[in-house]
């Protein structure tokens, strides 16, 4: 129960944080510094609680697959999706991902397509829809910006789907380590051919925002996240992420003062109304679709 509220409040948070810092501060050097700090802090934890950070060499390959897409696919295009929306309206669309979770089951691991699919992705797009439209018209948003999220949210989806039908020996400790080291070189690069020539050292409140995404939001919060997505059901997994956009909404409105206006909050209705949707168990769905006769 602690490691699903560290990241539900976490990540929920770290949207209108992200969003301030952005609002001054090149998107991929601050990126970097908080994944350097991520995982130096998870370096110290393993040697502190003895944990090994070595991979199989049979797991190599998965270990890359899945840091790829869980951590690099995720955060490159969801960094500059933030910096192209407000932050409750990129949290919205981030966490669209059960949906994108489900979707990519079903065509790269052979589950069978069925209505709880078809429901949550209508859902989840109509709400993806109504954000589109309103930042064509809401100063400060751009309709871009969506498509960018959108792009975040599916590759996680895709990289939680390999989760599930990956199994590793390793720990959730080493699993982000190494995640979070490559993501670290793959921003890194980014930000010498494209940030260079905006290049600046951080200020104290700049470095407090890369302190909280390197310490709580990656290094304390990922291990977390990683430990409930192997271990507990996808149905639990799926749900204990579903209050992350409502703390990024109300965490813009009340840090940034972001207006949050009548189709937020509609698209917020219709995405939690999809997570709910695609993490019911398969079971309760039939019958709640095809109820038992009186």
């Amino acid at each position: 129960m602690l490691k699903v509220l560290l990241v539900t409040i976490s990540w929920g948070l770290n949207y209108p944080i992200m969003k301030y810092v952005l609002n001054s501060y090149p998107p991929s050097i601050f990126r970097a510094f908080t994944f350097l700090l991520g995982f130096i802090s998870l370096g110290l934890i393993a040697m502190v609680t003895k944990t090994s950070l070595r991979i199989p060499a049979h797991e190599r390959w998965i270990v890359f697959r899945l840091s790829m897409f869980n951590m690099v696919g995720w955060h490159v295009p969801m960094i500059y999706g933030v910096s192209l929306l407000n932050s409750g309206r990129a949290a919205i669309i981030g966490y669209t991902m059960p949906v994108w979770a489900m979707l990519s089951c079903v065509l790269f691991y052979k589950e069978k397509i069925t209505l709880q699919s078809l429901l949550g992705i209508g859902l989840a797009m109509s709400a993806v829809f109504l954000l589109v439209m309103a930042s064509d018209k809401q100063w400060g948003n751009n309709p871009i910006g969506v498509v960018v999220m959108l792009m975040a949210a599916i590759t996680w989806g895709l990289g939680n789907a390999m989760m599930k039908n990956n199994s590793l020996s390793i720990s959730g400790i080493a699993l982000t380590f190494w995640a979070l080291l490559l993501a670290f070189l793959v921003f890194t690069l980014i930000a010498l051919v494209f940030e260079r020539e905006h290049w600046q050292w951080p200020n104290v409140v700049q470095w407090l925002a890369i302190v909280y995404g390197g310490v709580i939001t990656f290094a304390l919060s990922y291990v977390a996240w990683f430990h409930v997505a192997r271990k507990l059901s996808p149905v639990n997994s799926g749900l204990s992420i579903m209050l992350v956009p409502v703390f990024g909404v109300t965490g813009g409105a009340f840090v940034l003062g972001e207006a949050v206006s009548n189709m937020d909050i509609a698209a917020l209705i219709l995405i939690l109304i999809a997570m709910a949707v695609v993490l019911i168990p398969k079971e309760k769905w039939r019958s709640i679709s095809h109820p038992l006769p009186k």
